[in-house]
């Protein structure tokens, strides 16, 4: 059953040629409460896991009923949410009690880094706070490319596939986790703090710019996988979810430095703050121009599973709008309006235009709701690697497509909670 979507405020806005009417939804609130309670209902996000995408989503999903139990009035639900992420996040504190052992998983570990940073703020725990230690002995011990760029995923039983790779993923989780514990390693500024966070952003937006601002899913520093360009070592397409990650990466550590900046704060902190604004503009223009060129083609707004490919048929295989996508991107373009990461007032009217009407292709196509009132979402493309030989857009159009991934419902929690703040 499709939900409802009997909006009554209207956003008119976008470009310069016809004016679209955009509808910005009331209830946006309601619908990410939802979710978050059919996520609990699932189960899903209960433990820890680091099988697959475990880690990411595990963290993605933190950071949505994080925002959601800031969100809701209700006391009852606030104690329940609260209880049920930390217990999610006690249940991880077991994954890392080894820095050496941990440095073996994803970049993914440090985004469930970042929440254990958060609850330690709110209460002490004494397992919690040595999981945040082990964890950021880790990235001390995180590899490198000789040009300084962190390897994704250090995979010890299977080396020869991921040794030298990095990711653009990488830099959902390693950003925010790398600047608030900047404080607790004041004499290892290698890769902790601001400027260490920025040189990460600009040596994967270096090599995998594909000409036109949007990033390629990574690189191979080795240029062993046949897919490496022979001179940089990029890989050669566009991942609409690579990209979503570490665009919300971006603002996600740009709302972490705007949280400790005051007078004080350092000339390299405020100096890398301001680059990494003018990188997310750079990023989220381009997103807007293959957002229009995808709207050309099928009416709607959308992120593809390609990007740079919207509506392509690929050898036998066919391009799609891809949920997560759309809907991080969503939230990355509104919040980036409402709290001031976008300067220039016309970038900022597109995003907002933007951001509503990928929320709304997505609660239009693929939010089904159940009989017993839980919500649904389709449309998730399942995990998607370098480590293959043969990886190209041909590979990402073929990826199988999930229901109630983790990964979509949190990021269509995060979009429609942003989403209110920005309507009400």
């Amino acid at each position: 059953m499709r939900v409802d979507r009997s909006w009554t405020f209207a956003l008119y806005a976008f470009g310069t040629s016809a004016a679209q009417a955009l509808q910005c939804p009331p209830l946006a609130q309601h619908y990410a409460f939802q979710m978050i309670a059919s996520n609990i209902e699932r189960g899903q996000g209960a433990a820890a896991s680091t099988s697959g995408t475990g880690l990411i989503e595990l963290g993605i999903f933190y950071q949505a009923l994080r925002q959601g139990i800031a969100a809701t009035d209700d006391t009852i639900q606030k104690q329940e949410w609260t209880a049920y992420l930390r217990n999610s996040t006690a249940s991880a504190i077991p994954l890392f009690t080894d820095a050496t052992l941990s440095a073996q998983y994803p970049l993914d570990r440090f985004s469930i880094g970042t929440e254990m940073i958060q609850q330690s703020k709110e209460r002490h725990d004494d397992g919690l706070n040595l999981a945040i230690q082990v964890l950021q002995e880790s990235l001390k011990q995180q590899p490198c490319n000789a040009n300084g760029g962190l390897w994704y995923y250090n995979n010890a039983n299977n080396l020869s596939a991921y040794q030298n790779l990095s990711y653009t993923d990488g830099m959902y989780s390693y950003p925010t986790f790398a600047i608030l514990s900047s404080d607790n390693s004041p004499n290892d500024k290698g890769l902790f703090g601001s400027a260490a966070v920025l040189e990460q952003l600009e040596i994967l937006k270096a090599i995998c710019d594909d000409g036109t601002g949007l990033l390629v899913h990574g690189y191979d520093a080795l240029k062993y996988h046949s897919w490496a360009n022979s001179e940089t070592g990029a890989s050669p397409s566009v991942w609409g979810r690579s990209l979503a990650w570490y665009t919300l990466g971006v603002v996600e550590a740009l709302a972490a430095l705007q949280a400790s900046t005051s007078s004080n704060t350092i000339l390299e902190t405020r100096i890398a703050r301001e680059n990494m604004m003018a990188l997310l503009n750079d990023l989220l223009r381009a997103q807007l121009i293959a957002i229009e060129r995808g709207l050309a083609v099928n009416g709607r707004y959308s992120v593809w599973q390609v990007v740079d490919l919207p509506g392509a048929t690929i050898n036998s295989t066919q391009n799609f709008v891809e949920m997560s996508a759309s809907l991080m991107t969503a939230y990355s373009l509104l919040k980036s309006a409402r709290v001031g990461f976008i300067k220039e007032s016309k970038l900022r009217v597109k995003a907002i235009a933007a951001g509503i009407g990928l929320w709304d292709n997505v609660l239009e196509t693929q939010v089904t709701r159940d009989t017993n009132g839980t919500l649904n979402l389709g449309g998730t493309s399942s995990i998607a690697s370098l480590s293959p030989q043969n990886v190209n857009a041909e590979y990402y159009s073929a990826r199988p497509t999930l229901n109630n991934s983790l990964i979509g419902t949190s990021a269509f929690i995060l979009a429609s909670l942003e989403l209110e703040k920005l309507c009400s």
